[in-house]
Parts: C-alpha cells; structure tokens; sequence
C-alpha cells in the first residue's frame, strides 16, 4: 500500500460497509446510515456521496490559495511539478484498485472504466445527485428493492469523488513540497498565512451556501448533520474530555486519523523531506475552517474560541483541538459570520 491505509482509505471500509448492508437488503440503513460499535458512524450513501463532492471542492480550493498565496501561479502548469503529481496520483489509484479487487467493492472494470475517464466534477453533479436522492426515497417509501444501476451510481459518483479530491489533494502537497524545496520553509508558511483568513471564509461560503444546499442539504438541522455524521466518511473521530470552568465550557474534539496528513506526509517523504514537512499547509487551513464554522454555528449565548493543539500533520500526533464557550451575548459575532456567508457579495 503506497498510502496509509488507516488515513488514507477509510472509503473502503464504509463502502464494505454498504455492500454488507446490500447483501441483508436493508436498503434503509445502505442510503440513511447508522451508529456502529465503538464510537464510529456508517454515514449512509447520501451523506457520503454529498461529503465527498464537497471535499473535491475543498480541495480544489485549497490547491487555489496555496498557488496564490506562494506567488507561483504558473506552478499550476510546471512540467515538473505535474510529472511528480501523476506519479504520487497513479500510486493512489493503485492502493484503490487494490482495495476494491480485495474486498469485491465495485466489479473491477467499473473502477478501470473510472479511471479511464474524465473524474473531475461533472458540471451536472448536483441534479444527478438530487435525482438519486429521490428516486431511493420513492423506493425506499415503497418498500421494494433499490434497483441496480441506481445502487451502482452511488457506488460510482462516491469513487469518482474520492479518486478527484485526492488528486487535488496530492497536488497540494506536491506544490507545497516544491516551495519547500525551491524557497524554503519559511516560504511554505508565508503562503498559508497570507491566505488563511481567506481560505477561512470562502471554503464556508462555498460549503454552507453552495455546494451543500446544491446536494440536498438546506436547512441548518441537515447541514449540521453532514458536519457531524459525513465527517465519519474519511475520519476516525473521538469526543474528548470536556471541562465547566467560571464563565464557560472547554470541548476537546480528536482525530485519530487524517486524511490530508496522511497524503502530506507521504508527499514528504518521496520528495526526501522530513515527514511533516508540509503539515503548516494543511493544519493551518483546518484550524481556521474550524474557527469559521464554531462563529457560524454556536449559539449567541455564548462567544467560541477554537484552536489547534497537536495535529497529524505537523506534529504526527492525533489530532487535538479545543473549543471554549465563553458565557456572552453574541448575536453581532453569530450575524456577522451569517452576513459573511450568506450575504451578498
């Protein structure tokens, strides 16, 4: 396996997952999900798949505030640089081939025919998605079995996804590398803070406004749902200790595994750099996204400071980060962030 298997291919297991519940026709649990032993969550194929396409736009993203803020946009077309990441993205298609012949996810030629194509994002994702979504539910309302292209095109748009969001991935972390190596490290942490905030609010923009409603995903109820439960997709999460102190609460949330530290670790590594080289460029966009969404989302009774405090990336270390509720009237902090999100441009 050229990447982890814990970090890097938590799709595999879900889509086992979903060919388990296939085989015992509980075709509400494949498409709804549902808690699993020890804390982990089988998010159901309509969360997955809506997670995965808003990951590929994440990525997408990310690769675009790394190119700006390093001052290189032509690096998007180096001859180099798009060698290094067709190799690093060929050893990724491997390790799905692999996983998929091993554990009989998809026919193998489905996945060949895949990868054969173009896997960016179909300009008509999200009507294709909504009409999945009704024409399950009509099954599933009907009690009568999902029928097999339709259960094969949630197979297919969940690979799709995977298979292009780490494309995009990868090339981050191959751009983050040559700016290691060409300029320094100093560089690479330039880059990121000079396009953090940035990146804070038009990743929020682009998920909460666009591509999630786009998905289905409307209201604040379901939209929290797919935080909390799609996450589950890719992450092995844990809720950690929570402290009452005068005036507040501390929430401690863990990642035992991370996708994009995987990918960067690895990326590191082949370009003979130490293993978390790299991690700035991915830790420091977590944190501020994060910080984006406690301002979004908490309460106005309470004021939210979030921060990181070890992660995989840059520490090699479970991810750790700390949520404080401060006891506060903060309605102008909740309409200012709403106002940035979904107001007018």
């Amino acid at each position: 396996m050229h990447y982890s298997e814990f970090h890097n291919h938590k799709w595999a297991k879900n889509l086992v997952h979903a060919r388990v519940l296939l085989a015992q026709d509980d075709f509400k649990t494949f498409y709804g999900g549902k808690d699993l032993p020890g804390g982990d969550v089988y998010p159901g194929m309509r969360l997955m798949a809506a997670y995965w396409v808003s990951v590929e736009h994440e990525m997408r993203m990310r690769l675009g505030m790394l190119l700006q803020g390093s001052g290189h946009p032509e690096w998007r077309d180096d001859a180099e640089l798009l060698a290094q990441r067709d190799d690093f993205v060929a050893r990724y298609v491997t390790d799905m081939h692999d996983l998929i012949a091993r554990d009989g996810i998809v026919l193998p030629e489905q996945f060949e025919d895949l990868v054969a194509g173009d896997y960016e994002t179909p300009v008509g994702w999200a009507d294709e998605m909504l009409g999945w979504q009704v024409a399950t539910q009509a099954a599933l309302d009907a009690g009568t079995p999902l029928p097999p292209s339709l259960i094969e095109a949630w197979f297919g748009s969940c690979l799709r996804s995977v298979l292009n969001y780490n494309r995009y991935l990868i090339w981050g972390g191959v751009i983050a590398a040559a700016l290691v190596r060409r300029e320094g490290a100093a560089a690479l942490v330039a880059a990121v803070d000079g396009t953090a905030e940035d990146f804070m609010w038009e990743i929020s923009r682009e998920f909460y406004a666009n591509v999630l409603p786009a998905a289905g995903f409307e209201d604040v109820g379901d939209i929290m749902e797919l935080g909390m439960r799609g996450m589950f997709s890719d992450q092995v999460y844990v809720a950690g200790a929570e402290e009452e102190f005068e005036g507040g609460t501390l929430k401690r949330s863990i990642l035992k595994n991370c996708e994009l530290g995987g990918i960067f670790h690895r990326v590191a590594e082949w370009n003979g750099l130490p293993k978390t080289a790299l991690g700035y460029a991915i830790c420091r966009y977590c944190e501020t996204h994060g910080a984006a969404t406690m301002l979004l989302t908490m309460p106005p009774m309470y004021h939210p400071e979030y921060r990181r405090v070890q992660s995989i990336g840059m520490d090699d270390a479970e991810c750790l980060f700390e949520l404080q509720l401060l006891e506060a009237d903060d309605m102008e902090r909740l309409m200012e962030a709403q106002g940035r999100v979904f107001g007018a441009e």
